[in-house]
């Protein structure tokens, strides 16, 4: 799964596979080469890995539920919504 995040700098948008290890410069913004997470270099890139890979896993596993013949079909945007509140609970609780 794709993962886009946008630059605190220049505020362009971006792929976060763009500032992993095979990018032309890793743990930077791939348009304006500020650096990401300073303090984070060592784990950075295995977050975004951890990231994308749990993405693609958790479409894949509604995708299957999605092909069963279960009787009942899956509110995705309530997923959706959900997925997003609690990524800005997150966010709120770290900043406090």
């Amino acid at each position: 799964m794709n993962i886009e995040a946008a630059c605190g700098t220049c505020n362009r948008t971006f792929l976060l596979e763009q500032i992993g290890p095979e990018s032309d410069d890793p743990g930077r913004c791939p348009f304006c080469g500020t650096r990401f997470g300073r303090h984070y270099t060592t784990v950075l890139d295995e977050a975004v890995n951890d990231a994308e890979d749990a993405g693609r896993r958790f479409v894949s596993a509604l995708g299957r539920l999605q092909g069963m013949e279960t009787g009942f079909e899956i509110d995705v945007d309530g997923v959706v919504e959900n997925i997003a509140e609690q990524v800005r609970a997150h966010e709120r609780k770290a900043a406090s």
